[in-house]
């Protein structure tokens, strides 16, 4: 069966995929092939976009012609099942391309990553980069000479002042701000929220204003 070039298959089918769903039809950049799911009944439509079943079905997929996989589950403190379809689609070989929202507003200095995924209404700034396979959610706000890691969730609403460092595979929740220079480790959760005013640790978890 032969695919269209710019054909891409959704790993997943909850809410987040929902969103990729709106931004990748709103870009015109790829065609959506359909969905995967471990949980959701084959057949059964996500926004007009069929269930063809589990990951397991990546290598059928990709025998025929398709070559772009997008990582469409979210995450809630812990990226880990992100980092685990991220890393089995590229085994598979599969491309996994950076989406931005055409609402989004991304400085032309922005170096963006493979699998980075910029929702709608966010605003990253001029020699900022994203890592690989890292969310910059709805509203979130990302300023000029941000580095932010692989694998790494930023919530709807939060705001990085300049100079920020975030390690891989941390969460940032919902309306947190982090000013400008603070060093974010590896592993590490800030809760929705949060004012961080100081630098976080490697796994540490820090809430309220200020964070601790």
């Amino acid at each position: 069966m032969n695919k269209p070039l710019n054909s891409i298959i959704l790993t997943g089918g909850g809410g987040h995929a929902k969103v990729l769903i709106d931004l990748i039809t709103e870009s015109g950049d790829y065609q959506i092939a359909g969905i995967l799911d471990p949980v959701l009944k084959v057949g059964m439509r996500i926004k007009g976009f069929a269930v063809l079943g589990t990951d397991a079905e990546l290598p059928t997929l990709r025998d025929q012609g398709i070559q772009h996989v997008a990582i469409a589950v979210g995450s809630v403190k812990c990226n880990l099942l992100r980092k685990t379809l991220f890393d089995r689609s590229r085994k598979f070989g599969f491309k996994i391309p950076a989406l931005v929202h055409p609402r989004a507003i991304v400085s032309a200095g922005v170096e963006l990553t493979e699998g980075v995924q910029v929702m709608a209404g966010a605003i990253i700034q001029t020699d900022t980069k994203i890592g690989e396979g890292t969310v910059i959610n709805t509203g979130a706000q990302v300023d000029h000479d941000c580095h932010i890691g692989s694998q790494t969730f930023l919530s709807p609403g939060v705001i990085l002042s300049g100079g920020v460092i975030v390690g891989d595979n941390s969460f940032i929740g919902a309306g947190a701000v982090v000013i400008q220079g603070v060093k974010i480790g590896k592993n590490a959760v800030v809760a929705a929220g949060a004012v961080v005013i100081h630098d976080v640790e490697d796994g540490a978890l820090v809430k309220g204003v200020p964070a601790r």
